[in-house]
């Protein structure tokens, strides 16, 4: 198998998406000690690339977002030049477009519903915000518009955060040789100064978001047909009412819409700012939970997330050669002795619940986690019962399937020692094997609970010495594992 291409000192893993200035692949960043880390490469076309002009577009994409620092704006890594080609290197959003999350909704029948909406439209209002009150590092404005606001170029993470992308066009004072006069965008969600080519500001912005917001509440595309058709129709006349597509509209809502929507930029909402507020009014006026965790319950019900495609890179290795395993049949002596330091199998049948805390519910256990090393815990072990299984005990480990099956009311004992927890010897309380289920007896297990004392029960009595019959125990059992390693 050949080696993935690499740009620099990224590994390509696979294309994305393409544009008409540059492509889109996931690329994997390495370093020492394994450690790597999944980011984006945007790589401009080769034969754009020996433009000067074009070249340096690219470039001051990759500046102006190293400028914004915001949870809803991805964050870039790196600028350079590979390979003859230019490059941009940024996060990777693990997730889905609004645009692709909305078609994919329809599909399956399962619309977005208001607070999704309104809660992606919030999380943009932010991003959008940031962008438009950022300074330079000199405290001069930016005055970026970002000029390109649609629902393709806003992602959703599996956490439910939106993230703003593609600052390609964004008009700022930073870029000298922004184009006068020129239409930069999609039609669709372009406000009408922006169409007509007249200067911007952040108002541009808020009209994009308006369009956003009625195309998610209503579930309909605002405008349609050509391009002609759609600038004609985005210059010329107001936005029909949202309560002329959907019947039961909330009113508030409509109103914060089509304020939006103003063509008159002076009679419309003046920042992303106060959109957000006015939405977080009305979320809060109708109690309306609109949070990152709404988002992330639709995005995870209409697109959940596909299996990895390359397990081995993921950090939780998989349970090694040392794994207990539990049959629904026996349990052998090494089984109970590779329990130092060893995991549970994953594997092992539902109706047992090997070596899981008493406080547990049937069907839990320790699986997947180290299990204590019987050596550091005191040796006080409970027999207990199993709703479809018998229980196996008897008096040395390495004898405990072998021997014969003591009823209730047995003395547990040690070398023919009782063990004695202070208020007398142990007995074996509740189970007998002769009344019990023939099927259950037929597929012994044994359940042993390590159960830590009391402080009464770990203090040594008056007059005692030498540890009594738990340090004999003890040391039966460390004898015998010893044994086993050799």
């Amino acid at each position: 198998m050949s080696n993935p291409p690499r740009l620099g000192r990224y590994e390509l893993v696979r294309k994305i998406a393409a544009g008409g200035m540059a492509e889109i692949f996931l690329a994997r960043q390495w370093g020492s000690a394994g450690f790597f880390r999944d980011v984006v490469v945007k790589r401009l076309f080769r034969h754009l690339g020996e433009n000067d002009k074009q070249a340096r577009m690219f470039q001051d994409e990759g500046r102006l977002l190293a400028e914004l620092s915001h949870p809803n704006i991805p964050q870039v890594y790196d600028v350079g030049f590979a390979d003859g080609h230019w490059y941009i290197a940024m996060e990777h959003v693990d997730g889905p477009t609004v645009s692709d999350i909305w078609i994919q909704g329809a599909k399956n029948n399962v619309p977005m519903p208001l607070p999704v909406a309104i809660g992606i439209v919030l999380q943009t209002c932010e991003a959008l915000h940031h962008a438009h009150e950022r300074t330079d590092r000199a405290r001069r404005p930016l005055r970026i518009v970002h000029r390109d606001v649609t629902p393709q170029n806003i992602m959703l993470t599996r956490d439910g955060v939106a993230k703003l992308m593609d600052f390609g066009v964004a008009a700022t004072t930073a870029r000298k040789d922004t184009d006068a006069g020129a239409v930069r965008g999609t039609f669709s969600y372009m406000a009408p100064e922006q169409i007509r080519a007249r200067p911007l500001d952040k108002r541009a912005d808020v009209f994009a978001l308006g369009v956003i917001l009625y195309e998610l509440t209503t579930n309909t595309r605002l405008y349609r047909g050509t391009d002609v058709q759609i600038m004609t129709q985005v210059v010329e006349h107001d936005a029909p009412v949202p309560s002329s597509r959907v019947a039961d509209y909330p009113a508030d809502l409509e109103e914060i819409v089509l304020s939006a929507l103003q063509r008159d930029r002076s009679r419309r909402v003046p920042s992303s700012a106060h959109l957000a507020w006015r939405l977080e009014e009305l979320a809060l006026r109708n109690q309306i939970l609109v949070g990152p965790r709404t988002v992330a319950r639709y995005v995870t019900q209409v697109m959940p997330a596909e299996p990895v495609r390359e397990e081995a890179l993921g950090i939780v290795q998989p349970p090694s050669a040392e794994v207990v395993s539990f049959a629904s049949s026996e349990m052998s002596s090494p089984g109970l002795h590779a329990a130092s330091g060893a995991v549970v199998d994953q594997g092992f049948h539902d109706d047992l619940d090997l070596l899981s805390p008493p406080d547990q519910q049937h069907g839990q256990s320790w699986a997947g986690e180290a299990l204590p090393d019987p050596l550091d815990l005191p040796v006080e072990f409970e027999p207990r019962a199993h709703p479809s299984a018998s229980i196996s005990v008897d008096t040395a480990f390495d004898e405990l399937l072998s021997s014969e099956r003591p009823g209730a009311g047995d003395v547990i004992s040690v070398d023919d020692q009782p063990i004695d927890d202070g208020q007398g010897p142990l007995v074996l309380d509740g189970f007998d094997l002769d009344g019990g289920d023939a099927e259950a007896a037929a597929r012994p297990v044994v359940l042993l609970t390590a159960k830590r004392p009391t402080r009464a029960q770990s203090t040594p009595t008056a007059g005692a010495s030498g540890g009594g019959p738990a340090k004999d125990f003890m040391q039966s059992l460390e004898r015998r594992l010893a044994e086993d390693d050799e």
